[in-house]
């Protein structure tokens, strides 16, 4: 079975309790965070797995504790984003492009650009364009 470990981001703000919290979670497997500072780390992990060519179910699992958190089904779960709404969150269905798959809504780290695609840094140091 696949398993992940789940990482909360925690805030130097003091939450309602007067506790710092966490609103954004990183996401680690085999051994390297691939999802970073995701508010939705369930889909997000699913479309970088997705991108990395597995597929079947995953165990989220507490990073701190190891006990098992959320079992996702990576299919599933990379064609859908949460999405708050006025009274609880809901699951939405995102749109896909013919000739692309789906790409996680936040930052995955170790990954490759695209097939097709260019990566450009530009930097700047003084002066105009």
């Amino acid at each position: 079975m696949i398993t992940a470990q789940l990482f909360p981001v925690w805030t130097p703000e003091v939450g309602a309790g007067g506790m710092p919290y966490s609103d954004n979670y990183n996401v680690a497997f085999s051994g390297e965070i691939i999802v970073e500072r995701s508010r939705d780390p369930e889909t997000d992990l699913a479309r970088a797995l997705l991108d990395r060519g597995h597929s079947g179910k995953v165990t989220m699992l507490d990073g701190a504790t190891g006990k098992p958190r959320t079992i996702i089904d990576i299919e599933k779960a990379a064609t859908v984003r949460t999405v708050e709404t006025g009274t609880y969150p809901r699951f939405r269905r995102i749109e896909r492009y013919a000739e692309s798959p789906p790409a996680a809504e936040t930052q995955v780290v170790g990954m490759d650009a695209p097939q097709g695609q260019i990566l450009v840094l530009v930097t700047h140091k003084g002066g105009e364009f």
